[in-house]
């Protein structure tokens, strides 16, 4: 069979459709250019972001490994029984004899210190037997040469037979920073309905540059008021029985 007709009976197409198809392909062209450098973009993009995201990490990993940053991260403020404490296991200090600073408290009797002191004060009524308050050598930290320790005033109950009672009293708005202690040295006690105190076992030791809570003295601490009660002995349950002659 002949198949020569096939070839002569090609026709040449509308002038019309091929202008018209030709008008879509060259607009489909941009299009598709836009679409293909827009994924480029976004793929280049998200490896950045994943290339930033790694370096972050390797920085804070090599921030965590310095041993100040450790020891920053590793402090936590909490407060218990309204007072503020930094919770951490690093030794605060530095021992450097050039930066300790000797603040000198004045010393007198009851009566004078009591004037001396800003404010009015709620002595303990109760105080175990064997104890005697020393009234003539009251400890007074007031004025600008009272440095950290403004406005405190320190009363001390002397024994023959037990260790002394030592009570710290100090304008709360004037203790600034909160005290350093290590973790597991903190207890909340309640003291009645409306009043709890914290129970601290233990206290920094210089020579060791660390914490040790067999020193065998506990403190109570607790607030009437705006004024914060430090109150340090050896029996909690004469502690808390002195704490509780203050609130009523």
């Amino acid at each position: 069979m002949d198949d020569n007709f096939l070839y002569q009976l090609q026709e040449q197409p509308d002038p019309q459709f091929v202008k018209t198809l030709h008008s879509k392909l060259t607009q489909n062209e941009p299009d598709s250019a836009w679409r293909l450098t827009k994924n480029v973009f976004s793929s280049f993009r998200r490896y950045r972001l994943v290339q930033a995201t790694v370096v972050l990490v390797i920085a804070l990993i090599a921030i965590m490994a310095i041993s100040p940053a450790r020891a920053v991260v590793t402090s936590v403020i909490t407060n218990i029984a309204g007072q503020l404490f930094e919770v951490t296991g690093n030794y605060p200090g530095d021992n450097n004899p050039d930066d300790e600073e000797i603040i000198e408290s004045q010393v007198m009797p009851l009566s004078e210190a009591l004037a001396a002191f800003p404010y009015e004060i709620q002595l303990p009524t109760q105080i175990p037997s064997g104890y005697v308050l020393d009234e003539d050598h009251v400890r007074v930290y007031v004025g600008k040469e009272a440095g950290p320790f403004v406005n405190s005033i320190e009363f001390r109950w002397l024994s023959d037979t037990q260790a002394n009672l030592t009570l710290r009293i100090t304008d709360d708005d004037q203790r600034g920073i909160s005290e350093v202690v290590a973790p597991d040295s903190l207890e909340e006690i309640q003291l009645d309905s409306a009043h709890s105190a914290v129970l601290i076992r233990g206290g920094w030791d210089a020579d060791l540059m660390a914490w040790r809570p067999d020193v065998g003295r506990i403190r109570l601490s607790w607030m009437v008021g705006n004024l914060s009660y430090d109150l340090m002995g050896i029996d909690q349950d004469q502690l808390i029985e002195i704490a509780l002659s203050t609130l009523h």
